[in-house]
């Protein structure tokens, strides 16, 4: 049974409609899950594959930091938890610096010190990952472990069956994560965009571009999205040196 905490926050989690969970779909229920966890924040993505997953609740500066670092690397606890289909609890992030040897310094920087990462499933189906970190090394408390997985199938159905975006609404960035959380349907399009791209100039499949592509950007310290920006607009392109 969750806690009264999750409990409360289950509640703001399933309205009865899709317009309602959508509605829902605010920083107020990631912090107050986050409270109920006894972690400094928590986040959720929808995704799988190559492609990584998209940031669609609990978009705080260090959990989008953290994110964007999986994605760069294409390793951490977000992405073992996805191709695993078991959750990865990481109490000591200094334990597991030759698990992920990238991932681990580029947490460690951004202050997180324990991570901890939910698989987002029905059956068969994969949904995303939840994830939940703080700067205190430390593991959950069997309760909040309880608590994590009753919000980890609470998500799962909130983001399965969500209200598409509305078509008439203008973005003011069409290609960034908006305020609430929620995420045009477009978003990292210009990572997709110049993988295509790269696998075009190297001629190899576009899994091996968009390694050669995060390479790169973990390789010059750089956002994967702003060398993809460079690609997209001709900045940067990718030769073959056996050319």
């Amino acid at each position: 049974m969750p806690s009264d905490r999750m409990t409360a926050v289950l509640a703001l989690l399933g309205g009865k409609s899709s317009t309602e969970r959508d509605a829902d779909l605010l920083p107020a229920a990631a912090g107050a899950a986050a409270a109920a966890l006894g972690v400094d924040a928590v986040f959720a993505g929808a995704g799988v594959g190559p492609q990584g997953v998209v940031l669609a609740w609990g978009r705080d500066k260090t959990s989008t930091a953290l994110q964007d670092a999986q994605f760069t690397l294409g390793q951490g606890p977000g992405p073992e938890a996805v191709a695993a289909g078991t959750p990865v609890l990481v109490p000591d992030l200094a334990e597991a610096a030759s698990r992920w040897p990238g991932f681990v310094p580029a947490a460690q920087d951004l202050g997180v010190h324990a991570i901890f990462a939910f698989p987002l499933r029905i059956g068969a189906i994969s949904v995303g990952v939840l994830s939940a970190h703080r700067a205190i090394p430390g593991p959950l408390a069997d309760s909040q472990l309880a608590d994590a997985l009753a919000l980890a199938d609470a998500v799962t159905v909130l983001l399965l069956y969500r209200a598409p975006p509305d078509p008439g609404r203008t973005e003011a960035e069409p290609s960034a994560p908006r305020p609430d959380g929620a995420l045009p349907t477009t978003y990292r399009p210009e990572v997709h965009q110049a993988t295509g791209m790269i696998s075009v100039q190297l001629d190899v499949p576009l899994a091996e571009a968009l390694v050669r592509l995060r390479a790169h950007a973990y390789g010059n310290d750089r956002p994967i999205a702003e060398v993809a920006a460079d690609v997209v607009a001709r900045r940067l392109r990718f030769e073959d040196p056996n050319r």
